[in-house]
């Protein structure tokens, strides 16, 4: 498996070196950015694109400690507060192409990138829509026509393959397009990926029909008598929108009662989300810190093998969250408000988002900040660096929070059950 993961990105790499010094199809080359006028988009071209306002020049805020921002890493500061157009756009007889690592461009009949629904990125970062990578670009293979109406879901890369992004990225999108009174006349969704039980699910349980679904990992270049696209849910930057954590809870969590009888959702308070799945980022003393979590009863939960309505089960069922910073924590949109959030970082590594989506959806936020490799300089790297869990750390904040023992819980109970008797007994 990794051998072919290596192949397909080595292939991918080659072919983007390659596209930027073979000619082949350059007609398709874009020649210009489509600029949208923010104060007047009646003004612009219907002939070419349509602006739909959904939530103009909202404001999003991170709610942040001065110690913890202090500690993100350099390569990944955010800024405190952001502003961000959020639109749909309209664009008849439009293209789309994508690389699915760093560029989706957003083309017009006239052959211009359009703004704010295009994307570029330059070292995680978003560029310029006059420096979109497709301008760089002399290969283009031809696109592939579809009838009707397609609303793009792309995001990149990310989307393709990280279950955090698609609940981020991805998914949200669907909730600017309602807005924008468009959602009934699509046809075609988009998506960056089918490959995931966790993709096809989470579609599945939106009511988006599979056979509307377009793997956008296989068709790279598209055509269509109308585009739809949106500003990315969060924008150029970071954070995350109060309405996405909505909109997220409010598709999912009331799957939180349905009916099953899976051994993996048996309710269990204390989780453990274990890294155990990925070959980046892993606990290196993983053995040793359930070892030491056990007297609590945490759970150690794999959520890579878990459907999706089972993670809404149980996260929706938990009290207390510990991971390490990664994915697998994106599943704390399913708990309540309240419940205590635990994320360890390896110090070369830390972001804020789920922070960040935490004081958004009313947890209590804890971490815990580890010995790693102060020397990591990029997201990149950061990304790949392993974890050494400091134990002592860890059980010193669960005793500072009161999380009881499994001992100390029932004894609570049998004492519990006495002051009940003894009241009913006076």
């Amino acid at each position: 498996m990794k051998i072919k993961v290596l192949y397909t990105k080595g292939s991918k790499r080659i072919k983007k070196i390659l596209g930027r010094f073979i000619p082949y199809n350059t007609r398709y080359k874009p020649t210009g950015v489509c600029k949208i006028n923010q104060e007047n988009p009646e003004l612009l071209k219907k002939s070419e694109i349509t602006v739909h306002p959904v939530y103009p020049n909202l404001v999003t805020s991170l709610d942040i400690s001065e110690d913890l921002f202090d500690a993100i890493s350099d390569y990944w500061k955010p800024q405190r507060q952001v502003t961000t157009d959020y639109m749909v756009v309209d664009v008849p007889m439009g293209r789309l192409y994508t690389d699915h690592e760093s560029s989706v461009a957003i083309i017009t009949r006239y052959n211009k990138v359009v703004e704010n629904v295009s994307l570029s990125l330059t070292g995680g970062k978003v560029t310029e829509p006059n420096l979109n990578n497709i301008f760089e670009q002399r290969y283009f293979v031809e696109p592939t026509k579809f009838e009707g109406t397609v609303f793009s879901l792309l995001t990149g890369g990310a989307g393709i393959n990280n279950i955090s992004h698609w609940f981020v990225d991805v998914l949200p999108r669907l909730h600017l397009l309602k807005q924008s009174g468009l959602y009934d006349q699509v046809d075609w969704f988009l998506m960056p990926s089918l490959r995931y039980d966790y993709q096809r699910e989470t579609l599945e349980l939106l009511g988006i029909p599979a056979n509307k679904l377009i793997e956008g990992d296989k068709h790279i270049h598209i055509t269509a008598d109308r585009i739809l696209a949106s500003t990315a849910p969060r924008g150029n930057h970071t954070l995350v929108p109060t309405w996405l954590c909505q909109y997220i809870k409010d598709s999912f969590m009331p799957y939180a009662d349905e009916q099953d009888v899976s051994s993996a959702t048996e309710e269990a308070p204390y989780l453990y989300i274990s890294r155990s799945d990925s070959s980046i980022r892993n606990v290196l003393n993983e053995k040793e810190l359930l070892e030491a979590l056990e007297p609590y009863g945490f759970k150690n939960v794999v959520s890579s093998k878990l459907s999706i309505i089972e993670k809404i089960k149980l996260f929706s069922q938990a009290k207390v969250v510990m991971g390490a910073c990664g994915a697998g924590l994106i599943n704390m949109l399913f708990c309540q408000p309240g419940t205590k959030l635990i994320e360890v970082y390896n110090e070369g590594f830390i972001l804020e988002p789920f922070y960040d989506i935490a004081t958004k959806t009313n947890l209590d936020h804890q971490y815990v900040i580890c010995k790693g490799n102060k020397n990591v300089k990029t997201a990149d790297q950061g990304m790949k660096e392993h974890v050494v869990f400091e134990i002592d750390k860890i059980l010193a904040l669960l005793q500072e929070l009161d999380i009881p023992t499994k001992e100390e819980t029932v004894e609570a109970e049998i004492d519990a059950e006495k002051e009940q008797e003894q009241a009913l007994q006076s």
